[in-house]
């Protein structure tokens, strides 16, 4: 998976300020944590990409990410519907979960309607090799449910091992309707590429034998000419319908090339024939031409009110350098093809560039109730190596809302000094507040926090009464 920020990304540096900005669409709400948010505390976390966020019916917000040093662990946090801590979970408002291996990072995370928490990310046994998918349930109180999950743990590992290097990597988690557990990422394949992988749970922790016999199933789009495919899940989602919606990123078979990929699988674990003929589309943007590595990928997914699928992620946008990539965003109609009112063809890109071909990351999505899209994720500075949190806003045709930011943007630094590591990798909505989550260095690049924040919102005047 590719990272941007923690112990791997040397070179990172930053500290902490709390900005106060004027009142307008996107600014800071200083009414919210400390100046506009809050850090958990830590100084071991570990930044994954993707990561989680939920909120809670009651506008408490939760994160999780990764905690620890050497060995890492589920690390998950909740924070008050104002930006504190929330002393009623864990006592302090954080805890961490170890499945007993060497590295265990937690990356997706939901509410069920009971509000019990699940958490799911792939956990390392050992050393090297053979990760396996890691879900855990905990209590509202921030407890492991040991009573009613993972048969007296409050845990439960699942693998394919289907062959190759047998690492099978959970990348996200969504609960449906009947309560059941959803699981997706990828799992290693005997051609030593990868198919997107998904894990259907009863709400006890077992497999459900009712989703594809096994409570597994795997997909594969095979695009590569070569004999490694490569097909990452990175997001997953429930439709109305109880339908699984995946996405994320296949190997196209040029040389560092990927594309945008979706799924929608039926309740039995089949794939949905009435979504893009065969449960299956690809998008490519391709705007790195025959220079840049066309490397197209989706990181975040949201399923709109009318049905429609947002997929945003990144596309090399230069034919001569595949350094320069821009935020990319698509969407789907119900039926899997591509939504020609949006953009143009359904596409759309968002450029930041801190600096010539720097790389623009949206990391996370969600749609107001006025249908306007927020955009969330990372610009990268590959003048100094910093990465700065940053925001946009689309209309619901997919161009800019002139009224968020500076022209639909916004860049958020809360470092003292360049360059700095940090990062928006989540975005919801907090009745009509926009909160994100994301993580950030606070010493060095060895010292990372997680972190919540929240910016102004007005509604009434987006909507057009001003």
């Amino acid at each position: 998976m590719r990272a941007l920020i923690g112990k791997t990304a040397p070179g990172l540096a930053l500290g902490v300020v709390c900005a106060i900005a004027s009142a307008a669409d996107g600014d800071l709400d200083t009414t919210f944590g400390t100046n506009g948010f809050r850090l958990t505390g830590l100084t071991d976390g570990i930044s994954n990409l993707p990561a989680g966020m939920a909120m809670q019916p009651d506008g408490k917000i939760l994160l999780c990410n990764g905690e620890g040093v050497g060995a890492y662990d589920f690390f998950v946090a909740r924070f008050t519907a104002d930006g504190d801590l929330d002393t009623s979970f864990s006592f302090d408002g954080k805890t961490t979960i170890d499945f007993g291996g060497n590295n265990d990072n937690c990356q997706g995370i939901a509410v069920q309607a009971d509000g019990k928490i699940v958490v799911a990310g792939p956990t390392q046994p050992g050393t090297s090799g053979n990760v396996d998918f890691a879900v855990a349930r905990l209590n509202a109180d921030g407890t492991l449910d040991t009573a009613t999950f993972g048969a007296g743990t409050g845990k439960s590992v699942i693998n394919f091992d289907l062959g190759g290097t047998e690492n099978d990597y959970a990348a996200a988690i969504a609960i449906k309707p009947d309560g059941k557990i959803v699981v997706a990422g990828f799992a290693a394949t005997e051609l030593d590429g990868s198919d997107f992988a998904i894990v259907q749970l009863n709400a006890d922790g077992t497999r459900d034998t009712s989703f594809n016999l096994t409570g597994r199933v795997t997909i594969g789009f095979n695009l590569a000419a070569s004999t490694s495919k490569d097909d990452i899940a990175t997001r997953v989602a429930i439709d109305a319908q109880g339908r699984i919606v995946v996405a994320g990123y296949v190997d196209n078979g040029t040389p560092g090339g990927t594309d945008f990929a979706v799924a929608r699988v039926l309740a039995n674990g089949q794939l949905d024939p009435d979504f893009s003929a065969d449960g299956r589309n690809v998008i490519a943007f391709d705007l790195g031409g025959a220079g840049g590595s066309n490397s197209d990928g989706a990181y975040s997914l949201a399923l709109q009110r009318d049905g429609r699928i947002v997929l945003g992620g990144i596309t090399d946008s230069s034919p001569t350098s595949d350094l320069n990539q821009d935020m990319a965003i698509v969407r789907l109609l119900p039926d899997g093809t591509l939504d020609t009112s949006f953009g143009i063809g359904g596409r759309t890109t968002i450029v930041f560039d801190l600096a010539a071909n720097g790389q623009d990351l949206a990391l996370g999505l969600a749609e107001q109730s006025n249908g306007r899209l927020v955009v969330a994720g990372a610009a990268v500075n590959p003048t100094t190596s910093g990465i700065l949190a940053v925001a946009a806003r689309l209309m619901p045709n997919g161009t800019p809302d002139a009224s968020f930011g500076t022209l639909g943007k916004k860049t958020y630094d809360f470092g003292l000094t360049a360059p700095s590591g940090q990062l928006f990798n989540g975005v919801a909505l907090q009745d009509n507040q926009i909160v994100f989550v994301g993580s950030l260095n606070v010493i060095d690049s060895a010292h990372v926090d997680h972190f919540a924040a929240r910016v102004l919102n007005d509604l009434i005047f987006a909507d057009g009464f001003d």
